[in-house]
């Protein structure tokens, strides 16, 4: 349903009580529902599981792998950010890019790699190129950035 608020309120979004507020075309029209939990089926259980071990996967990671991650990450910002205002968005995040790296690592060879239980020590012997940023670059995971072949720390010591 269109809602409309008084006191000078124009659109709201989010969540307040049992209604959730939609805002559209930069904040001229604002639409509200009746807040519903999802049902919760055998696909959430995956992805939780799956995003539980690749945090896991990060947070065990070489701190130089790391720290080539984050360095990667601040230069994509600079080089590779979109111009044009109404299509730039947030630049990913160190961790977000090992994800995104991993997700893409899967979608090659889905019949032997499962990422709710792959370990990082099935990720060096499977010679994967999230092994370190300059073979995800190589891959084709990352965007190319000035200098990447330098990132070569491993992603297990």
């Amino acid at each position: 349903m269109k809602v409309s608020f008084e006191n000078g309120v124009g659109t709201y979004s989010g969540k307040y009580d049992q209604v959730v507020y939609t805002s559209w075309f930069s904040g001229l029209l604002c639409y509200g529902r009746k807040f519903r939990y999802p049902t919760l089926v055998e696909a959430h259980e995956i992805m939780g599981a799956i995003a539980t071990n690749l945090d896991i996967l990060y947070k065990e990671a070489n701190p130089l792998y790391v720290a080539d991650l984050k360095e990667y990450a601040q230069k994509n910002t600079k080089e590779n950010f979109k111009r044009i205002k109404e299509r730039a968005h947030p630049m990913p995040s160190s961790k977000s890019l090992f994800i995104s790296c991993m997700w893409k690592w899967y979608k090659k060879d889905p019949t032997h790699i499962d990422l709710k239980t792959v370990t990082l020590s099935d990720i060096m012997l499977l010679d994967s190129p999230v092994q370190s940023v300059s073979k995800c670059v190589d891959a084709g995971f990352l965007k190319r950035v000035t200098d990447y072949e330098t990132y070569t720390n491993l992603l297990v010591p």
